[in-house]
């Protein structure tokens, strides 16, 4: 009886060693990118700008989007689960990586930027300047903690686009790092 609890103990430490290494996760909420609703093609290439509170606006080119409402704009959460027993979160830093998904259509994001942050800081004090691509450190989350942000960004259409409601999307991955 007693070999039979410790090999179940030392079983159950393995499997939590295991699902401990696992980086942490992130989830988009929405899923998708937002929608900017109907545009009407133009014959330049035109950037709209949605801010991280969801208001959209056109800041070159000449196509015309028909509405004037926000957008629901994502929010990005990153966690490093329960079964967390070795404390990674507790540990280490968490480097976040956004990316632009291209050739899909004729919409492609130029441009990220992040709003304020809950439940983590970053690694430089500072949330990262306004880029196409975005890399950048948390500091470890702690036991049992989300980090939480909202994402904004700039995206082009391409001159002379179909009319109609485009499509867009970006890549959100995370990991442990040194």
């Amino acid at each position: 009886m007693k070999r039979s609890i410790a090999a179940v103990c030392a079983g159950l430490m393995l499997t939590s060693a295991g699902q401990a290494q696992a980086d942490p996760t992130v989830t988009r909420s929405p899923a998708t990118a937002p929608t900017l609703g109907t545009v009407i093609r133009g014959s330049s290439a035109t950037t709209f700008s949605v801010t991280a509170a969801g208001a959209v606006s056109r800041t070159s080119g000449n196509a015309i989007r028909l509405t004037s409402s926000s957008v629901t704009t994502p929010t990005i959460t990153i966690n490093c689960g329960l079964l967390n027993l070795n404390g990674l979160c507790a540990l280490r830093y968490i480097r976040v990586t956004i990316t632009p998904v291209t050739g899909s259509g004729p919409a492609n994001i130029t441009r990220f930027r992040v709003a304020s942050m809950t439940g983590g800081t970053y690694r430089s004090g500072s949330a990262p300047a306004e880029a196409s691509t975005l890399t950048f450190d948390l500091n470890p989350l702690g036991l049992l903690t989300t980090a939480t942000f909202k994402l904004g960004m700039d995206v082009q259409l391409a001159a002379n686009a179909a009319s109609g409601n485009q499509t867009f999307d970006y890549l959100v991955t995370v990991q442990f790092t040194t």
